[in-house]
C-alpha cells in the first residue's frame, strides 16, 4: 500500500528545483510521484512543520573498524601508511586484542547503527563484503557492487585486481593520503598502471597536486573526501572544489579509528574548511556521491529511487541547516519506505488512511 506524505517540506537537489512542501509518495520499492496529490487507499502521513531530506550517502567506511577507538601514535604522519604500520603490530594487544574478538556481525552492526543515526541510508564499504552487509536486515543499504583495493603501499598486484574487478561498477583505493613526495607520486604511478578509469574513485586525495586533480577529471575519476580523518593524521586535508565543480565528489567518513564520528560531524568538519557551499556538500552526501558509486536509486527523493529518508524539525534553510544537524535533531529515518530509526516522530506525525 503506498504511503503519501504531506504538508512536508521535501529536500529536493538543486538541479530539480530545491525544497518546497509538496506531496511524496512512495511504497517499499521507490518514490512514486512528486508533486502530486494522494491516491485513494493511500496512507498518509501528515508532517506539517517538518522537513524531509534524503538519506545520506557515506562514500567510504570500513563498517567493521567502527567499535576501534580513535588512535593514532604520532602527532602528524607524513603519509598514512606509516600510521597503518604503527597501528598493525598494537592487534595483538590491549585493547585492539579484545576488540577482535567481538563478533563479526556485532563489529559491522556497530558501523552500521553509527550511520544509521546520523540520517546515512546508504554506505559504500571498502573492504571485503563481509556476509552481514549482504543481508537484508542490515541496518542500512550497503553498496553491492564495487571493486577495491587498499592502497599501492599495500597491494603487490594493483594494476592486477583493477583487472579483475567489475568494468561498471565503482573501483575504490586509497591514494594521495600524505603529504609528502610519496604521496604526490601516486595519481602518476596509479594512471600508469591503467587504473585511472572513468569508474575509478580515489579516497582521501591529501597529496594530489592541481595538474593531478586535473588529470583524474579528464579521466572520468573522481574523489572521496574525509577531512576529519585527514585533519587527524595528516595535520591537512584535500583541495577538492575541482572536483566539486565538476560533480565528481562525495563525502566519506572513513572509521571510528581515524574520524570524528558520523556523518554528520564529516560535514561539519567539512564545511570549516571554507572550501564549498552548503549547497555543494549536500550533493556531496546525495546526488554526487550517487553519481560517483553508479547507484542510481540513492541520494534523491526523486519518482523512481528508493524512498530512503530522515525526517526533521522544518527549517528555513534545509542546505545551510545540515551542516548544523546533530543525530538528536533526526526523528525518524526511513529505508525503503520502512522506519528502521525513529526519535520524537511519534509526537509530531499524524497518520490516516484514505478509505
Amino acid at each position: 500500500m503506498p504511503t503519501c506524505i504531506v504538508h512536508a517540506l521535501i529536500v529536493l537537489p538543486p538541479e530539480a528545483g530545491g525544497p518546497r512542501v509538496t506531496p511524496l509518495r512512495f511504497d517499499r520499492a521507490r518514490v512514486l510521484s512528486l508533486d502530486a496529490p494522494p491516491r485513494r487507499g493511500d496512507t498518509i502521513l501528515d508532517l506539517a512543520d517538518r522537513t524531509v531530506y534524503p538519506g545520506l550517502v557515506n562514500a567510504h567506511d570500513h563498517l567493521e573498524m567502527n567499535h576501534y577507538p580513535r588512535t593514532k601514535y604520532r602527532p602528524v604522519y607524513e603519509n598514512a601508511h606509516a600510521w597503518g604500520l604503527d597501528f598493525t603490530p598494537r592487534l595483538l594487544e590491549e585493547p585492539f586484542k579484545s576488540l577482535r574478538q567481538v563478533p563479526l556481525a556485532d563489529q559491522c552492526r556497530t558501523g552500521g547503527l553509527k550511520n544509521l543515526r546520523s540520517g546515512v541510508t546508504a554506505v559504500a564499504h571498502h573492504n571485503p563484503l563481509h556476509k552481514p552487509l549482504r543481508r537484508g536486515d542490515f541496518p542500512v543499504r550497503v553498496l553491492q557492487r564495487y571493486g577495491w583495493a587498499h592502497s599501492l603501499y599495500f597491494e603487490k598486484d594493483v594494476a592486477g585486481i583493477y583487472r579483475r574487478s567489475l568494468r561498471d561498477a565503482p573501483w575504490m583505493t586509497h591514494l594521495a593520503e600524505g603529504t609528502d613526495d610519496e604521496a604526490a607520486s601516486e595519481l602518476r604511478r596509479l594512471d600508469d598502471l591503467g587504473c585511472l578509469q572513468d569508474n575509478t574513485v580515489l579516497i582521501h586525495g591529501v597529496g594530489l597536486s592541481a595538474a593531478d586533480r586535473a588529470r583524474a577529471i579528464e579521466a572520468g575519476a573522481g574523489l572521496v573526501w574525509c577531512p576529519s580523518s585527514n585533519f587527524f593524521l595528516l595535520g591537512q586535508t584535500a583541495d577538492v572544489r575541482s572536483f566539486a565543480d565538476a560533480g565528481r565528489l562525495a563525502l566519506g567518513t572513513d572509521s571510528l579509528l581515524t574520524a570524528d564520528g558520523d556523518m554528520l560531524d564529516e560535514l561539519r568538519c567539512a564545511a570549516a574548511t571554507g572550501q564549498l557551499t552548503p549547497e555543494q556538500l549536500f550533493r556531496a552526501v546525495t546526488t554526487g556521491a550517487a553519481r560517483l558509486l553508479r547507484w542510481p536509486d540513492v541520494g534523491a527523493l526523486l519518482p523512481g529511487c528508493c524512498p530512503d529518508f530522515f525526517i526533521t524539525r522544518r527549517v528555513d534553510d534545509p542546505y545551510q541547516t545540515l551542516i548544523d544537524l546533530t543525530p538528536r535533531d533526526i526523528e525518524a529515518v526511513y529505508i525503503r519506505g520502512l522506519r528502521r530509526h525513529e526519535g520524537l516522530l511519534e509526537k509530531s506525525a499524524k497518520t490516516y488512511n484514505i478509505g
